[in-house]
């Protein structure tokens, strides 16, 4: 299988979910422009690390952003285009997280971002983490579902099978500076559940992305930008179409990931 060639750089996916929509709109419509700076050292256990990051083991002061189950990198290595100074990846599966690892190595990034080969759900995997200006995550979210018999694809796309959205809220909640962000994308009935649960770790929206597929189609997903702060607060919505009517990509989707493919 080809890698997946962007503007400024290109995936294997080939051990990981292939390149889709979700990932890349996550990636280009996350918030990070207005981001809480914060400095922290950052400790590199049991990850794939480049030459220069293991030697330094410290990133410099600026946006520190963590993608949960990072996959092929596609999302980290997008935001550090956009401007984020570090990532750091998390991804359950060995052979996913190589890939991820030698993705950010091909990259102008690779001093910059770091994989973890490890489970989020893990206390020890959590100890070597340390506070994030903004946490991202395209996670499992079938929990009732009909289950596929690949194993590797239900523990992608179910979190009753690696990762329950009380976890994941939990876990990311200790690891989110003072007003940070944790943005995600769900279908509609599970973001909105997810935002029902967040509220109880103080995770509030801040922006609501509604997706559609098509015009005249159900919204199909939800990219819900969530804000650690002690109160809620009136949040923006914003609507995008991927594709007009006739299968074509939409202009608006267009323009928000222009940046990033190269033919558009």
């Amino acid at each position: 299988m080809e890698d997946f060639r962007f503007k400024q750089f290109s995936v294997s996916h080939r051990h990981s979910f292939k390149v889709g929509t979700d990932a890349v709109l996550l990636g280009a419509l996350t918030p990070v422009g207005s981001l809480h700076v914060t400095r922290y050292t950052l400790r590199g256990t049991g990850s794939f690390l480049s030459t220069e990051a293991q030697r330094t083991r410290s990133f410099t002061e600026g946006k520190r952003a963590l993608d949960i189950g990072c996959g092929s990198g596609i999302i980290a290595l997008m935001l550090l285009q956009r401007g984020v100074s570090s990532v750091v990846g998390i991804e359950i599966d060995p052979l996913a997280a190589a890939e991820a690892a030698e993705n950010a190595r091909r990259s102008i990034w690779g001093d910059r971002i770091e994989i973890v080969c490890g489970d989020f759900c893990d206390p020890a995997i959590m100890r070597d983490l340390f506070f994030f200006d903004l946490i991202v995550s395209n996670p499992p979210f079938f929990s009732k579902s009909l289950k596929s018999p690949d194993s590797k694809r239900n523990a992608t796309r179910h979190n009753d099978e690696t990762l329950p959205f009380e976890t994941l809220i939990q876990n990311a909640t200790a690891l989110l500076a003072d007003n940070g962000l944790f943005s995600l994308i769900l279908p509609v009935p599970e973001a909105e559940l997810f935002i029902q649960k967040a509220a109880s770790c103080l995770l509030f929206p801040v922006e609501i992305h509604h997706i559609f597929s098509k015009p005249h189609k159900p919204e199909s997903r939800q990219i819900v930008v969530l804000k650690k702060q002690s109160s809620p607060q009136p949040f923006v919505e914003k609507s995008l179409c991927v594709y007009q009517s006739d299968g074509s990509y939409s202009e608006d989707y267009k323009r928000v990931t222009a940046e990033f493919y190269l033919n558009f």
